[in-house]
């Protein structure tokens, strides 16, 4: 009880002069205060289907599914090939065709710091590993051949695409709870704003040039 008692007298004492206003820390933990008192508001609200199948229909990139696909490669090395790559590439292929979906990729080629054989990898993945150039190129290959020389940020490569997913917008119900989570985000910080606007409007704000010997800007303002 005498804690309390001692932790009330500074309080109201630190009010009395006035410390909390010149303490950014302070000042920052109250407007955090504020903002949760707003965000409270829209955390009780549960969405509709209706609401959540709109959003998704308003942000379809945000939850699209990448495409995904299943191939395997062969590595050609610029720096053992050099004059010799395109050639050497064209005769691999030829090699690769005889052999079809059958071919031992990994007793081909050169040596190679990722996988020969890639199951469902997502785009992004794709482009992660193998770089751009790689990526828009493998989209465009047909399935159930050897294709190539396909170009990535290592060097070459001979690929053989044997399945790929088209990318497309999920259902409500495939992505529930990713729609549900960014609805409630964006109407936390669409009730935050209006909770602000609203209390802005009871003062007035003026903010005043810099006089010739100050640096920055003033700001006064007036509870109305």
């Amino acid at each position: 009880m005498r804690d309390y008692v001692r932790e009330e007298v500074y309080y109201r004492e630190a009010l009395a002069l006035g410390l909390d206003r010149d303490d950014a820390v302070i000042r920052n933990r109250l407007r955090l205060k504020m903002e949760f008192i707003a965000e409270d508001v829209a955390a009780q609200a549960e969405p509709t289907d209706a609401q959540l199948r709109s959003y998704l229909k308003e942000h379809p990139e945000a939850f699209r599914i990448e495409p995904r696909f299943t191939f395997r490669q062969v590595y050609l090395n610029p720096e053992r090939h050099r004059q010799s790559l395109t050639q050497d590439a064209a005769q691999l292929l030829t090699r690769l065709h005889h052999a079809g979906d059958t071919a031992d990729v990994s007793e081909l080629g050169d040596p190679f710091l990722l996988e020969h054989t890639f199951v469902a990898l997502a785009a992004s993945e794709v482009t992660k590993q193998f770089g751009e150039t790689f990526a828009v190129q493998l989209g465009t290959l047909p399935r159930g051949q050897w294709q190539g020389p396909v170009e990535s940020g290592y060097g070459v490569h001979l690929v053989f695409v044997s399945d790929t997913t088209e990318g497309r917008v999920p259902t409500l119900e495939e992505v529930r709870d990713a729609v549900r989570r960014e609805w409630a985000n964006a109407r936390r910080l669409e009730t935050n704003e209006k909770f602000y606007q609203d209390l802005l409007k009871r003062y007035t704000v003026t903010i005043e040039g810099p006089q010739p010997a100050q640096a920055g800007k003033k700001l006064a303002m007036e509870a109305r």
